[in-house]
């Protein structure tokens, strides 16, 4: 197979299937059309994943390449053939959906990829729907505004922003921030290397911290309360609705944040 520069981009499929669903009586989707491409990631840095109105799901497998497959799905091909996948880059190896003249929106690009374990992915991103991480290599930022962000087992530093959507960042190397407005948090931090925040306007934050952490410890709700009782803190000020006080030697200032929700913090494997 013939590889890419790295300044290239790919358009062209190197497997593409056509399937329209029939005997549909309301609107719905009705046009599929999905292609798997292989792209060498060497002289790339990282894998960015860039995406609009779908999912990305990113995973490793035990080939060198990067696999990418793409499923369109619309109303009419028309819609489809106005969206296509770029595949290309200068430092990072970027996977972007693109649009030839007027976006149609009802037009979803699912993006399911898998990369080398050693291969660095540092973005991945979509506008509607969710996003899913896994097992993958260096710091990540992962962002959604409508839609679920699951991110486990990533041998990095994460950053997760939703819009309206749960987060959980499961067994992750350590946290830069989670952020969403209307969804729960669920996430492990083994490490915080600065001031870290862990917020929700509305919904539930569940925090397994490492025995080990060093950091100030701040946890804020509104109208719910909040639970810290595995939790070993010194010079603590707690009351039902605020808890601060300092983990192990202290250190950067981990803060956990909600409007309308119960916060519980505990021991990881606890």
């Amino acid at each position: 197979m013939r590889k890419p520069s790295r300044r290239s981009f790919l358009t062209g499929g190197a497997t593409l299937g056509l399937a329209s669903l029939a005997g549909c009586t309301a609107p719905s989707i009705e046009t599929r059309e999905a292609e798997t491409r292989v792209v060498s990631p060497d002289g790339f840095e990282s894998l960015e994943v860039r995406n609009r109105n779908g999912t990305v799901t990113i995973e490793p497998w035990e080939q060198n390449d990067v696999e990418v497959r793409v499923v369109k799905r619309g109303f009419v091909t028309e819609d489809l053939d106005s969206v296509r996948v770029d595949i290309g880059g200068d430092e990072s190896l970027t996977v972007q959906r693109v649009v030839r003249g007027d976006d149609p929106e009802p037009v979803v690009v699912e993006l399911e990829i898998r990369v080398p374990s050693a291969f660095p992915v540092s973005h991945a991103s979509t506008s509607n729907g969710s996003v899913d991480v896994r097992r993958t290599a260096g710091d990540l930022e992962v962002q959604t505004t409508n839609g679920d962000i699951d991110v486990q087992r990533v041998d990095g530093f994460v950053d997760a922003t939703a819009s309206n959507g749960s987060v959980s960042a499961r067994g992750v190397a350590g946290l830069d921030g989670v952020r969403t407005t209307n969804g729960s948090i669920t996430v492990d931090v083994f490490s915080i290397r600065s001031d870290t925040s862990i917020e929700t306007s509305n919904g539930e934050i569940d925090a397994a911290l490492a025995s080990d952490l060093d950091a100030e410890l701040v946890a804020q709700t509104s109208t719910e309360s909040i639970d810290v009782s595995g939790l070993s803190l010194a010079d603590a000020s707690i009351s039902r609705t605020h808890v601060d006080g300092t983990l192990g030697d202290g250190g950067p200032t981990l803060t956990t944040l909600t409007s309308n929700g119960s916060i519980e913090l505990s021991l990881l494997g606890e």
